[in-house]
């Protein structure tokens, strides 16, 4: 039997999905939401407008990030901030940042659907996950970064700023030792490479893998 997740006072109204919240930004389609998938229109207004993603409201005192190496090199993370204890409820309620998920789903279930933000998926699209860690920063030094090519084009929220503090939520998934195994055994000659492996719904040879995926 599981345990409900208690669900943050400012989260009351939303929709839920499976005994989960539905995150402000998520992507309603065909009449459903798709966990993981990012709606643009509201990605973008939650930026701007400074609202919280997973609750849709305004930010008070404090406003989490949850912060990956890769956005650190490139600058600002794709997602929009949170309150604190929206980011502590989607550290327990989401399969990434929870750690149960360990890589991300090669073919996200938002392909080919209009108005979906990526949030930077193709570049990660089938890897290990990352590593995240929350960082807690001040209203004030909260600041929308945008493609200096296309000025009107939203990339997410700088994280050239100063930190209150920071903490790790997870760590980066470890090597995939069933897949290393199978290429060292197909370099060596010992086994055809597609032998016994299971076959994608596109026909497309995949090693043997029990890891679970998310956006």
């Amino acid at each position: 039997m599981t345990t409900q997740l208690p669900v943050p006072t400012r989260c009351a109204g939303r929709p839920t999905l499976g005994g989960l919240v539905v995150p402000w930004i998520t992507l309603h389609a065909g009449g459903r939401y798709l966990f993981g998938a990012l709606d643009k229109d509201r990605r973008d207004r939650a930026l701007a407008e400074r609202r919280c993603q997973v609750c849709g409201q305004s930010f008070d005192e404090r406003i989490c990030l949850a912060v990956r190496p890769a956005d650190i090199r490139v600058g600002y993370t794709a997602e929009p901030g949170m309150h604190p204890e929206c980011l502590a409820y989607s550290v327990r309620a989401c399969p990434m940042l929870s750690g149960e998920a360990t890589r991300y789903r090669a073919t996200p279930a938002s392909s080919g659907l209009p108005g979906v933000a990526e949030a930077g998926h193709g570049s990660r699209a089938g890897c290990p996950a990352d590593a995240f860690d929350a960082w807690w920063i001040t209203p004030s030094s909260y600041r929308v970064k945008t493609d200096p090519e296309h000025p009107g084009q939203l990339l997410g929220a700088d994280v050239d700023m100063p930190v209150l503090r920071k903490r790790p939520i997870r760590p980066a998934a470890g090597p995939d030792l069933d897949s290393m195994l199978a290429l060292a055994r197909q370099a060596l000659g010992l086994e055809d490479s597609t032998a016994n492996c299971p076959r994608q719904p596109d026909g497309a040879p995949q090693l043997r893998n029990t890891a679970k995926e998310d956006d």
